[in-house]
C-alpha cells in the first residue's frame, strides 16, 4: 500500500541503505572523535564521594552504598544535553518544548483523521487545538491494535507505508495475555528511537568505544534491538550476550571488563549471584554504570545494587509504542531517594492522566501514561493507553535542573497489578514498602493461593542478610500486617536464592504469583 501523503516525509536524498540511519545519527559527533581514543571512561573517585557535578550533589557513600567511580565524559554530546533534543532549533524552556510537542501531536492527529484507514472512521477532530481538546480524543487500547493486526495481517490497517521502506519490525512480548501488537519502522522511525535511547545511554556514561554488556536478547521485541541500535549510534563496543547463559556472561565480564551493564533488575541480581558462584566479586568486575529496565524496584534494592557492584544505577522506562524516559546523569537514586526518569521531547507526546477524573496528574500524583508517538510514520498511534501506573514528576523538580518532566524511577506498575486479597485491594508496592522497610530484607517473592478450606493464603519468601536471617520473619510479618493489613506466612532464604531462579533472556520477572488463577503474575 503506498504511503499516505500526509504521513510520508520527503527523504531529501537520504540513502535507503539499512545502516544509513546509524551513520547519520553519528555524524554530529564526528568532530570530537579525535578525543575518543584516550579511554572513554575512567574511575575518578573524588574525596570519598562521586563528583557532585556528575551526581547531582548525592554522595553515594553518604547514602549507605560504597563509593561509585565517576564516569567522565571525553567528548561533547551529539544532542543538546539540557533538553535531550537532536534538532538544532528546538525550544529551550519546558513550556516551549511542551507547546512544540502539542503542535506535533495535533499534526499527527490531523494526518490520521484525514487518511489513515484505521483512524479516519473513528476520529472527529474538534475546532480547538489545546491540550484539553487533545485529551478529548479517544484513546487507542492494546486490544484494538491486536485485533487490527489480526484482521489485516501482519501489521494492521494502521500501517500505511510501503514494505520497501520498512527497516525492522517489533512485537510486544504478549506477557499480558492479550496477544501481540506489531509495529513496522521505516528509516526515520528507526533513527528516532535509536536517538531517543542514545540520550539515556549517554547520560549513563556510554561514549564511543565504551564496553557495554547487553544481557537482553536482540530479537523482535523492542528493547534489545533498540538498545543495540542506540549503542551503535553512540559508537559503543557492544557485547551482545543476551543469548548466552549466565556463566558465559560472567566470563565476558571478567575477560572484557565492560564498563556498563544492561539488564532487568532481576537479571542484574541473577548475574551477581552467578559471579559469586564463579568466585568473582561483582564489585571488582569493573562495571561503573548499570542500566535497568522492565521491572519496579525499591530504593533499598537500588542502594544495595550500587553497593554490590560498586557502580552507579540508571533506569530506562520504555514501551514498544514509542514512549521512553531515562534517568539523567544523577542516576536512578538521588539523595537517598528514587530519582527521575526524563522524557526525551522529540519522540512522543505523553500524558499522565488520572484514570478517575481524566484530568492531568499533578506533580507527585499517580496516573496512567498515555502516548502519541511523534516519529512513527510507518505504524502510527494516537493516544495509546498503556495501562502503566506512573508517578508524575514536573519539569524542574529534578536536581539536574533540566526542563524535562518525567516519572519517578523504580515505581512503574501496571493497573492490572492490583490484587484483591480477602476483600482488600492491594498494590504490590504496599508489600514492597513493608518488606523493604525491615532491616536485613534484601529481596522477596510473594504468592497468593487458596487453601483447601477456601481461605486465601499470602506467602512471602524473603532473602535475608545472613546476620539477621534468624530474626527476620517476625518483623516482616508485623510490618506487612501494620502497613497492608494482612496476615502473611514468611519463609527466609539465603541471599541470592531467588536470583538463581531468574530465567535467561529478556523476561520481566513478576514479584507476585496469583495461584488462585493459573498463570497469573503481578
Amino acid at each position: 500500500m503506498p504511503a499516505a501523503p500526509d504521513l510520508a516525509r520527503r527523504r531529501r536524498g537520504r540513502s535507503d541503505h539499512p545502516d544509513a540511519a546509524l551513520r547519520r545519527a553519528r555524524e554530529p559527533s564526528r568532530g570530537a572523535r579525535r578525543d575518543l581514543g584516550r579511554g572513554p571512561l575512567r574511575p575518578r573517585p573524588r574525596g570519598g564521594a562521586v563528583s557532585a557535578a556528575l551526581r547531582g550533589g548525592r554522595s553515594v557513600t553518604g547514602s549507605g552504598a560504597a563509593e561509585v567511580p565517576a564516569l567522565e565524559p571525553v567528548a561533547p554530546a551529539p544532542f543538546d544535553e539540557r533538553t535531550a533534543c537532536w534538532g538544532a532549533s528546538m525550544p529551550a524552556s519546558a513550556e516551549g518544548l511542551r507547546e512544540w510537542q502539542l503542535r506535533r501531536a495535533w499534526e499527527v492527529a490531523g494526518s490520521l483523521a484525514a487518511s489513515n484507514p484505521f483512524y479516519a472512521p473513528r476520529l472527529r477532530l474538534p475546532a480547538g487545538r489545546d491540550a484539553a481538546s487533545f485529551r478529548g480524543l479517544p484513546v487507542t487500547g492494546k486490544e484494538e491494535v491486536v485485533a487490527d493486526c489480526a484482521a489485516v495481517p501482519p501489521y494492521g490497517s494502521r500501517t500505511v507505508s510501503s514494505p520497501h521502506d520498512h527497516r525492522h519490525v517489533v512485537e510486544t512480548s504478549g506477557t499480558s495475555g492479550g496477544g501481540h501488537e506489531v509495529y513496522a519502522l521505516d528509516a526515520d522511525d528507526e533513527l528516532a528511537v535509536f536517538r531517543a535511547a542514545a540520550v539515556g545511554f549517554w547520560w549513563a556514561g556510554v561514549r564511543a568505544g565504551t564496553g557495554v554488556l547487553l544481557t537482553l536478547p536482540v530479537g523482535m521485541t523492542a528493547a534489545g534491538i533498540w538498545y543495540y541500535g542506540a549503542l551503535r549510534t553512540i559508537g559503543a563496543n557492544v557485547l551482545s550476550a543476551g543469548a548466552y547463559p549466565a556463566t558465559r556472561k560472567v566470563a565476558a565480564l571478567t575477560r572484557y571488563r565492560p564498563r556498563v551493564l544492561v539488564g532487568t533488575p532481576s537479571y542484574v541480581d541473577r548475574l551477581a549471584a552467578a559471579c559469586r558462584d564463579e568466585g568473582v566479586d561483582p564489585a571488582t568486575a569493573g562495571v561503573a554504570s548499570i542500566v535497568v529496565a522492565g521491572e519496579p524496584y525499591s530504593v533499598e534494592w537500588a542502594i544495595d545494587v550500587e553497593r554490590s557492584w560498586n557502580a552507579r544505577l540508571h533506569e530506562q522506562y520504555g514501551s514498544t509504542e514509542r514512549v521512553m524516559a531515562w534517568s539523567c546523569p544523577n542516576g536512578a537514586i538521588c539523595d537517598g531517594a528514587l530519582g527521575t526518569l526524563h522524557f526525551p521531547p522529540e519522540l512522543c507526546y505523553w500524558e499522565v492522566i488520572d484514570p478517575e477524573t481524566r484530568e492531568p496528574a499533578a506533580d507527585g500524583e499517580h496516573g496512567e501514561l498515555i502516548c502519541t508517538p511523534l516519529a512513527a510514520e510507518a505504524s502510527p498511534l494516537l493516544r495509546f493507553a498503556s495501562r502503566d501506573r506512573v508517578r508524575f514528576v514536573a519539569a524542574g523538580s529534578c536536581a539536574c535542573g533540566r526542563p524535562l518532566p518525567g516519572i519517578r524511577a523504580g515505581g512503574v506498575e501496571r493497573y492490572d497489578d492490583m490484587m484483591k486479597i480477602r476483600g482488600v485491594n492491594v498494590w504490590p508496592a504496599s508489600f514492597d514498602a513493608a518488606v523493604f522497610g525491615v532491616s536485613g530484607a534484601l529481596n522477596y517473592r510473594g504468592s497468593v493461593r487458596r487453601a483447601a478450606d477456601g481461605r486465601e493464603l499470602v506467602e512471602l519468601v524473603v532473602e535475608g542478610d545472613p546476620r539477621e536471617r534468624q530474626s527476620l520473619a517476625g518483623p516482616v510479618r508485623e510490618a506487612v500486617h501494620r502497613l497492608v493489613g494482612l496476615a502473611v506466612e514468611v519463609t527466609v532464604v539465603a541471599p541470592g536464592s531467588l536470583a538463581r531462579d531468574v530465567p535467561e533472556g529478556f523476561v520481566k520477572v513478576s514479584r507476585w504469583t496469583d495461584q488462585r488463577r493459573p498463570g497469573a503474575t503481578r
